[in-house]
């Protein structure tokens, strides 16, 4: 509706007010509000053309929004598509990194130019930096999908070649001859959970998250073979919980070789007289099979922190604990195991992901191609 007002200054103009819709942010009904034009026919002009671009969808109010409220709307949707883990390490990289150069300022501030600037100063510190660029863009998307901003700044920059180029290092694993050493260092350790841990980890593949959900009912001691259907990872509150494991085909059962059997049964009897001197009582099938000595899940860092320790010790390469489910792949295929068996023992989504990290030639293997070419055609 058009009306007549007085200005300051004496002068007539007019004014109207109109509805956009609602509120993509507070879900409540938007209106604006638009002043100064000289004549009635002007205005009438201006509000039809604005209800025509409300109605195409082409009006964005850009300028109400930051950037921290358009991304604390898309984590809260994007929580419901995840994994808490997934989540809580998704809001980690905001906080951590992404927030302290898009924050509070207006969305639409944000120039192309700002963004390569932001882009070249992640590239020389973070190796993640691709990650760090595709999350941001992905909430300058988001903006553009509820039509509160024009364009994405982030489509337009470009990572540099040359010298600064990310460089990907590769996982490093233990050939079978350094995996024996590396245990028999692990039965020195003082830290008693230290051989059953990675004893477990380099004879099933196991994932650390999976391990450290174990409980002793998952442990089939009479079939030689133990059931995979959790991972602990942190919940919101920044707690070690169990949750469903990383993919449907990760929940699987996995069988166990005698003296790996013999270990956990060794563990199991050292474990309640452990426990019990801290006034724990272990014996419940629900017990897990790796806890602290307040009986609760164990910091996710903690083994990182042991093996890191047993590394500088005996002088081997700088393992992390991820590596000994490499290591375990690549035993199996030397033992000469099919990929669909390394892929079920490992508990992977699809075959291309044991094909693209896991399938190379261990040292041993690449020693004996040419002799095995030789033996084969014989002449």
């Amino acid at each position: 509706m058009i009306k007549k007002y007085v200005k300051k200054n004496g002068d007539t103009a007019y004014m109207f007010k109109a509805y956009l819709g609602i509120d993509p942010l507070t879900g409540k009904r938007l209106f604006t509000t638009r002043r100064g034009f000289k004549t009635s026919n002007e205005a009438k002009t201006a509000l039809a053309r604005l209800k025509v671009d409300v109605k195409d969808n082409k009006y964005s109010p850009e300028q109400n929004y930051t950037f921290t409220q358009i991304k604390d709307l898309w984590l809260r949707q994007y929580k419901d598509t995840v994994k808490e883990s997934t989540y809580q390490r998704v809001k980690f990289i905001f906080d951590k990194n992404i927030s302290k150069k898009f924050g509070d300022k207006r969305i639409s501030k944000y120039t192309v130019p700002y963004c390569q600037n932001v882009i070249n100063e992640w590239k020389d510190q973070f190796a993640t930096h691709r990650a760090l660029k595709s999350y941001t863009s992905t909430i300058f998307d988001f903006a553009l999908k509820m039509n509160v901003l024009k364009d994405n700044p982030m489509t337009h920059v470009s990572f540099s070649k040359g010298k600064n180029k990310q460089i990907i290092e590769k996982e490093v694993y233990l050939e079978s001859d350094d995996l024996k050493r590396f245990l028999q260092c692990c039965e020195n350790d003082p830290f008693l959970l230290t051989l059953p841990f990675f004893r477990l980890l380099a004879f099933t593949g196991l994932r650390k998250g999976e391990a450290l959900a174990l409980t002793w009912n998952d442990v089939d001691f009479k079939h030689g073979q133990l059931t995979v259907n959790k991972t602990a990872s942190f919940n919101e509150k920044n707690e070690v919980v169990a949750t469903s494991p990383k993919t449907p085909s990760s929940n699987r059962t996995i069988s166990l070789d005698q003296r790996t059997i013999d270990v956990l049964k060794k563990w199991r009897k050292d474990q309640s007289e452990y426990l019990l001197r801290y006034g724990h009582n272990s014996l419940k099938p629900s017990q897990l099979v790796f806890a602290s000595k307040n009986n609760s899940f164990i910091a996710l860092s903690r083994f990182n922190n042991v093996l890191h320790r047993i590394c500088n010790d005996n002088d081997f390469p700088r393992l992390k604990v991820h590596g000994f489910r490499h290591t375990h792949c690549s035993l199996l295929f030397e033992a000469g195991l099919s990929v669909k068996e390394v892929q079920d023992r490992l508990g992977h989504s699809n075959v291309q992901t044991t094909l693209n990290i896991y399938t190379h030639i261990t040292k041993k293997q690449k020693d004996l191609v040419a002799e095995k070419f030789s033996n084969y055609v014989n002449f």
